[in-house]
């Protein structure tokens, strides 16, 4: 028998893709043994409703399949894109989960998300088909993970992985490239040049 295919979920508004998402793929790839990393654009996140993003959804889609096409272990998946929002994490690994299209299902986040997960719908669901991998640079704060249950919490906490710090921002991006200035230092060409293109941010 072949070893286990491991496949690490990473998903997010990608309002843009940046460097800072790529460094946590690489990363927590690398240093966790995985054999690929689905990258996932949202529809709408049910925690951003009331700002949704600046680029629309396909967008957003064309610019991590920019990303990400020279990386030969990652992949964009549309499923959250062609289903109606908002576009909830469980839904989405339910969905994944019934294709079996790998045996183990890694859900990749950020620090600041996972303080987020006490909003999330059914994260307990979450983290009993997906096993958390947590990029950080100092270690989780354990008192900011209030309102979860003790599973949930041991399980954010045994996932903790410690990864390069680089602050970067889709925000900090947005408001420079609004500005007119040069922004090569924090997302890749491919998807600068999709920008330009386009015409996006330069009016928010």
């Amino acid at each position: 028998m072949g070893r286990d295919l491991r496949v690490g979920f990473f998903g997010g508004s990608f309002d843009p893709i940046h460097f800072g998402h790529l460094n946590l793929m690489v990363e927590i790839k690398e240093k966790c043994h995985l054999d690929h990393v689905l990258v996932c654009p949202a529809h709408l996140s049910p925690l951003k409703q009331e700002k949704p993003p600046a680029a629309r959804k396909e967008e957003r889609l064309e610019m991590a399949n920019l990303a990400v096409e020279d990386i030969p272990w990652a992949s964009v998946s549309e499923v959250e894109i062609e289903r109606s929002p908002p576009s909830y994490t469980v839904e989405t690994i339910e969905l994944l989960s019934k294709k079996k299209s790998f045996d183990t299902l890694y859900l990749i986040l950020y620090e600041d998300t996972a303080y987020t997960m006490s909003h999330w719908k059914r994260p307990e669901k979450i983290l009993e088909m997906a096993k958390p991998l947590v990029g950080t640079h100092r270690g989780l704060d354990l008192d900011r993970l209030g309102g979860i249950s003790s599973s949930v919490k041991s399980k954010l906490k045994e996932g903790a992985v410690r990864i390069s710090f680089i602050d970067i921002r889709s925000t900090r991006i947005r408001n420079r490239l609004k500005n007119a200035l040069f922004c090569g230092h924090l997302t890749p060409s491919k998807v600068l040049d999709y920008i330009d293109k386009n015409g996006l941010y330069s009016a928010i």
